[in-house]
């Protein structure tokens, strides 16, 4: 009678143990413990426990399976989904992302390669021999006429002083000096050795000057109109050497510590 009773309570034990592990199982599938869940591709804060469709969109939830990192607020994507989008990560650092800066530059002229030419007497544009912008001007071609009363005046001094040389022959006044003086005042004013010679020959004064250029370059400021007045000092025509430019760009104050200064700079044209 007491080996039954051993039998029948083994027995009783084995099938409560047996129905508690099933019972736990069920229980864990109820609660979401299992690592598989079910989510939609549009809306991944979608998440089942259990397949359907997707209170959102309605498109029908795929499985996922859950992560163990603690970080919840980032993005997961699979290795595929990676090398798909051609996802590249690197270490936060302090430098230049990639093996150059690009910068955007403009072309700029070399500002010490500017001259201005300007009158240095008073009068009246007569002429201009070069009337637009960007025409290349060559050392001692015409640039422009110039009547001026003061000029006219100055030339008939050293037409006189040579006169008077030539007649009084320095007998009175040594007129040699008056005559250097003439010359140097028409010198100074913009004539050259040739427009001097000229006058000593033809012994007239002609009611226009012509002024030559003298120096090369493209013109960049034409600051005078033909029939305009300028005064002494005032500039007629700007002219530059375009043979060297300068691309400007403009870098962050950041930027400077990673620039080497001795480093290769590449100039690239849109056009």
């Amino acid at each position: 009678m007491k080996k039954i009773f051993f039998v029948v309570t083994l027995t009783f034990l084995l099938g409560a143990c047996k129905s508690d592990k099933v019972k736990d199982s069920g229980e864990a599938a109820h609660t979401g413990h299992s690592d598989l869940y079910y989510t939609c591709s549009m809306h991944p804060q979608v998440m089942k426990d259990k397949p359907g469709d997707c209170p959102i969109c309605g498109m029908t939830l795929i499985q996922a399976t859950k992560t163990t990192t603690t970080e919840n607020d980032g993005v997961q994507l699979t290795g595929q989904q990676i090398q798909l989008g051609n996802i590249l990560t690197d270490t936060i650092r302090s430098g230049m992302l990639g093996g150059q800066t690009v910068l955007t530059a403009t072309l700029n002229i070399d500002q010490s390669k500017i001259n201005a030419v300007s009158a240095r007497v008073m009068g009246r544009i007569e002429r201009l021999y070069f009337k637009n912008l960007g025409d290349y001007v060559k050392k001692g071609d015409k640039l422009f006429d110039l009547y001026s009363e003061e000029l006219n005046s100055a030339k008939q001094e050293y037409i006189l002083a040579l006169e008077k040389q030539k007649v009084l022959d320095n007998s009175i006044v040594d007129f040699t000096v008056l005559v250097q003086s003439a010359k140097n005042k028409l010198l100074l004013w913009g004539l050259t050795d040739a427009q001097i010679q000229a006058l000593a020959n033809a012994k007239a004064t002609p009611p226009v000057t012509t002024f030559y250029s003298p120096v090369a370059g493209y013109i960049t400021t034409l600051d005078v109109s033909e029939g305009e007045y300028t005064m002494e000092g005032g500039t007629i025509v700007r002219l530059t050497d375009l043979s060297t430019l300068w691309a400007e760009a403009q870098v962050y104050s950041s930027q400077l510590s990673k620039i080497d200064k001795n480093s290769v700079v590449t100039v690239h044209f849109p056009d």
